[in-house]
């Protein structure tokens, strides 16, 4: 004997496990940004290689630890620019703290080495070995015209401590 509801019943079941099918496949494609791992230090270079002022190697070393820590920039722009100021996790190089000091102009697709001891550039409360992610703010000016940019990364500069 079939019963007038039981149509209705087997259509919101059925409905159910769908629903149920395709939240299980957004989590595992990571489709909830709350329930992903944050990004990973492979994205990171990834994305900072990329950037328009771009940070193709790092190497941050502890708060109180002995070396300095090295970044090495890139000008991924079409045109001239002089770096003036890199924020890092709260840190600010300008000035004298780097070597060779701030502002430095980079030509279209040169390199830049900066060095700053573990005073101006660190990984915080980090020990060596722990991972940190620090956000990244990097202010260039365009020679030529006398414009200044403020660059501010959409992803976290991610590493090992050094």
């Amino acid at each position: 004997m079939k019963f007038k509801a039981q149509a209705a019943t087997e259509y919101l079941i059925i409905l159910a496990v769908v629903v149920i099918i395709a939240l299980i496949v957004i989590g595992v494609m990571g489709g909830f940004p709350g329930m992903t791992r944050g990004i990973s230090e492979r994205d990171s270079a990834a994305y900072w290689s990329g950037a328009d002022v771009g940070i193709i190697r790092y190497n941050i070393v502890a708060s109180g630890g002995s070396g300095s820590s090295t970044l090495v920039l890139r000008n991924n722009k079409n045109f001239q620019i002089s770096v003036s100021r890199i924020t890092i996790g709260g840190q600010t190089l300008s000035g004298t703290n780097t070597t060779p000091n701030l502002p430095q102009t980079i030509p279209p697709g040169a390199t830049l080495a900066l060095n700053a001891s573990a005073t101006n550039l660190n990984c915080g409360s980090a020990n060596v070995g722990s991972g940190y992610s620090m956000n990244v703010q990097i202010v260039y000016t365009d020679p030529q015209y006398g414009n200044t940019y403020t660059f501010t990364g959409e992803k976290p500069l991610v590493g090992t401590c050094q």
